[in-house]
């Protein structure tokens, strides 16, 4: 979960100009000193929290989009709001959403983590996605982005989830700012199947510019399971973060270490 958050740190100071002028981008350290969380990481908090306690995706989601409402980075410039209105709206209705956005792929790391047979992970990926999401588009890009951290938690190697997934890894052509799970899945997978390292994954998602904290958490998310994450890039991370989501963090890797455990014995 880490991984998903680093990247959404490490993009979130690039993304606000990119939506007038998508262009290519060069970063220099992963972790700038005015990174900051958005979204992607309270999103990821919700669905990690609703796992961890049992609760249902949706009241997570729209709990946390709530209370996370009237948040604003201290980064200029930057969005009126940090979710978008229609997100918003949802989050205070009671109807079931058909959105097609990336946002089903940057929250859906969790489900990938926490649950330890293939089964389950479909299952929570679609679970996770429907109540915001329902679309065939964003159910299934999510629950591909799940199942390429499960199966690398497992141990296959890029080319065996490659092959199991009969995945089509794609340079992408980013020419303007990418909001859905289709204008978004190449540049990730490409990112992802093309690094030897968590650092390296994430340069190359921000490097095509578009929603860069989206496209880098995304990419993070699935890179911390292939690649893990150096100790120093984890605690730099905790730093930028709320006490409430360092508890939610501590909680997440505790259980997946308790599984390991029991799996072993």
């Amino acid at each position: 979960m880490l991984g998903a958050i680093i990247g959404d740190l490490a993009g979130s100071i690039y993304e606000y100009e990119q939506i007038k002028n998508c262009r290519p981008i060069k970063i220099n350290s992963i972790i700038e000193d005015n990174s900051f969380f958005s979204d992607d990481t309270i999103l990821t908090m919700a669905i990690a929290d609703a796992i961890l306690n049992n609760v249902n995706y949706e009241n997570k989601l729209k709990e946390y989009a709530i209370i996370y409402s009237t948040y604003i980075p201290n980064h200029i410039p930057y969005f009126k709001t940090m979710f978008s209105p229609n997100f918003v709206k949802w989050a205070k209705s009671d109807y079931q959403g058909e959105s097609a956005g990336n946002g089903a792929m940057m929250r859906i790391s969790p489900v990938g983590f926490l649950f330890n047979t293939e089964k389950d992970v479909v299952k929570n990926s679609y679970l996770a996605t429907i109540p915001s999401h329902n679309s065939d588009e964003a159910i299934n890009c999510a629950k591909t982005v799940a199942l390429i951290i499960f199966y690398a938690r497992q141990g296959l190697s890029k080319q065996e989830i490659i092959n199991k997934l009969n995945l089509k890894i794609t340079k992408p052509n980013i020419e303007k700012f990418n909001y859905t799970c289709a204008e978004t899945i190449d540049l990730c997978l490409y990112s992802l199947f093309n690094s030897n390292s968590f650092e390296e994954s994430i340069r190359i998602a921000i490097s095509f510019g578009g929603d860069t904290d989206t496209n880098a958490c995304i990419v993070g998310s699935m890179a911390e399971a292939m690649f893990g994450i150096d100790k120093e890039l984890k605690n730099k991370a905790l730093a930028k973060l709320p006490s409430e989501f360092k508890k939610v963090i501590k909680d997440f890797y505790n259980r997946i270490n308790n599984q390991i455990l029991v799996q072993t014995n």
